[in-house]
């Protein structure tokens, strides 16, 4: 889904668009550590992760 965050490559990007064919899914890098580190790939959708952190619970509250 566009605006979707995930994983490809150990990175972290935004779903930007979809093509048909192999490399159909744009990504733009959500983050980078410096300016300037911006980038755009095409990428297959069998390679993109969710990110887990945002969707799996954590028991890290403690019951009172």
């Amino acid at each position: 889904m566009v605006g979707e965050e995930v994983l490809y490559d150990g990175r972290r990007y935004v779903i930007a668009g979809r093509r048909p064919g192999p490399y159909g899914v744009r990504l733009l890098a959500a983050s980078g550590r410096h300016q300037g580190d911006g980038e755009i790939v095409w990428a297959p959708e069998s390679g993109l992760s969710k990110l887990e952190s945002y969707l799996r619970s954590r028991e890290d509250t403690g019951s009172r």
